[in-house]
């Protein structure tokens, strides 16, 4: 959703869906919306600066990374983000951001597109390593069966094969 600047006065209420299938990249291939992003945000005026908050909801479907079997997930978050103008960013190459400049961000022209910053919220909400339930048991390192279905019944080694290949180090 684009917002003019000229439109905020004080404060700007903006409800609405994004897609945001469209906006995800070739390394998010495990990753897929079920059902468009939805946000009720409120865009405040204060100077220069735009501060845009409120709940951004979305529904994702993806791959346990210990089972490997698809399972959906939903997202909810509490977007607070300032905006300014690029003028005044700093104009050294390198900065050290301080923990209040984490969710600082900068924009160019008379125009702001909230879609991406919306996005990104949704995707910086997504967990590290998505497991499909806390308890979930992963696979056989053997066979490759999903333990959440039952043993399969294989011999599991003592240790793990790098351990073993360094166990006769350990001996010297």
């Amino acid at each position: 959703m684009i917002i003019k600047l000229y439109d905020i006065e004080q404060a700007l209420s903006v409800k609405g869906k994004l897609d945001g299938s469209h906006l995800l990249r070739a390394e998010d291939s495990d990753l897929s919306f079920l059902a468009p992003i939805e946000y009720e945000l409120t865009v405040t005026k204060s100077g220069n600066s735009l501060w845009v908050r409120g709940p951004v909801r979305a529904t994702l479907s993806t791959v346990c990374d210990r089972c490997l079997e698809e399972f959906t997930f939903s997202v909810e978050s509490d977007m607070d983000i300032e905006l300014l103008p690029r003028a005044e960013a700093p104009a050294a190459q390198e900065v050290e951001l301080k923990s209040e400049e984490m969710d600082l961000y900068y924009f160019e022209g008379e125009e702001i597109d909230l879609d991406p910053y919306v996005f990104e919220e949704v995707m910086l909400d997504i967990p590290i390593k998505a497991l499909c339930s806390e308890l979930c048991e992963g696979m056989c390192p053997v066979c490759g069966k999903n333990l959440n279905f039952g043993e399969c019944g294989c011999e599991k080694p003592d240790t793990g094969v790098l351990a073993g290949k360094l166990k006769p180090f350990l001996k010297k």
